[in-house]
């Protein structure tokens, strides 16, 4: 087969959760069936010299790399809201199929067109979710799911929410969950976490991390809110109090978070690395004594699934796909009452057997997760609407 990815999302230095979804599972593609040709796409007009360099990373005999210099993605996105500007225009050739792993199918998509959909906060959460996208999904997310082939959804809930909201067939759609690279994500003791958690002030399993963007629809706020009730509530009992890392790039809105941060950091101690390496990252979740991600919306959540790699205790959202994620082997809560939030914090500060609970069914659960997996599920769909 001839398959096309449109890459755009890969061709970063910071990748958000779709670039790492895109990325793992191209990566997992290639090498579960070696003999296709792949081409990635992805359009280039700004930070071009630093896209090329990421990008040319993936080439080979078998892997065809092709750049459109003199457009950024979000206009080329936008512009289709008012002229449909066929793909075709930009990248030549008929390959059997195209997957664009973000959200949206352009018009003049020559061979098969397949789509991955991540969730709906745009309509559930709109609030949360920045302008400029929720328009842009608004207007374009009903045409691409007409011109799909294959709808691939991260999580049973994702596709029920299709099937609610727009009333696509079940057998359009596949379920592909993420997974987790285990070289990377794997339970590290404290001495091979030392050195990081030297760079960032923290001790090994003394600390809460949250790992993601930092954003409202990741509940920030109230998370912080909560952290800072549990630490008067240590104080009180003379107990001494975790430090709290936050970490993860900036996103939209982020002044109210800012400001909990600012309020709560006079009872516990609030840190924010930023951005962090991949090994940064395992690290972390690694030496931490829990992680939280209390999220309002997510369509899978991958940080769930690295940190239960990690050996970690997890507290997180009883809605949307995350109990589909963790099973019951992470604490569950309300993500809107910032009592149950801190009263889990709580539990997972001074209950050593509920953490190593915790820690052992996450492990263990997190093998059901595989890239490998999800790429030979994605390859089978594509074969079938290929006809190849």
């Amino acid at each position: 087969m001839k398959i096309r990815f449109e890459a755009t999302p890969v061709a970063s230095s910071q990748l958000t959760g779709i670039g790492i979804h895109e990325k793992e599972l191209c990566l997992a593609m290639m090498e579960a069936d070696p003999e296709n040709e792949y081409e990635f796409t992805y359009f280039s007009a700004k930070g071009r010299k630093e896209k090329k360099e990421i990008m040319t990373r993936y080439a080979s005999d078998k892997v065809k790399i092709s750049e459109f210099p003199y457009m950024t993605s979000g206009l080329y996105r936008i512009i289709q809201c008012f002229f449909p500007i066929p793909y075709s225009w930009f990248f030549r050739g008929k390959p059997d199929v195209t997957h664009f792993f973000n959200f949206l199918i352009p018009p003049g998509v020559k061979g098969k067109a397949a789509v991955t959909v991540h969730d709906l906060a745009f309509v559930r959460y709109p609030e949360t979710v920045a302008l400029r996208t929720r328009k842009l999904l608004s207007l374009r997310l009903k045409k691409t799911l007409r011109r799909a082939d294959r709808i691939f959804v991260a999580s049973e809930f994702t596709g029920n929410e299709l099937s609610e909201l727009y009333g696509v067939e079940k057998e359009k759609m596949t379920v592909v969950y993420a997974g987790v690279d285990r070289r990377i994500f794997k339970k590290r003791d404290r001495s091979e976490c030392l050195s990081v958690l030297d760079k960032f002030g923290v001790e090994y399993r003394n600390y809460f991390l949250y790992l993601g963007t930092i954003e409202p629809r990741k509940n920030l706020k109230r998370l912080v809110l909560a952290y800072g009730e549990t630490c008067r509530k240590l104080k009180s009992e003379g107990r001494e109090v975790p430090a709290f890392v936050v970490a993860g790039r900036l996103g939209w809105y982020f002044d109210e978070i800012k400001e909990a941060i600012e309020k709560e950091s006079n009872d516990g101690r609030i840190i924010m690395p930023g951005y962090l390496t991949e090994e940064e990252k395992s690290v972390l979740y690694s030496g931490a004594r829990a992680f939280l991600f209390p999220s309002l919306y997510e369509g899978f959540g991958i940080p769930v699934l690295e940190a239960m790699a990690c050996g970690v205790p997890v507290l997180t959202s009883n809605v949307s796909s995350l109990p589909e994620v963790a099973g019951d082997s992470a604490l569950l809560c309300d993500p809107f009452s910032q009592d149950e939030i801190s009263d889990g914090i709580y539990r997972l500060t001074v209950n050593e057997n509920l953490c190593k609970e915790l820690s052992d069914k996450g492990y263990e659960r997190s093998k059901l997760f595989s890239w490998k997996k999800s790429a030979e599920i994605i390859l089978e769909e594509y074969r079938k609407i290929s006809g190849k």
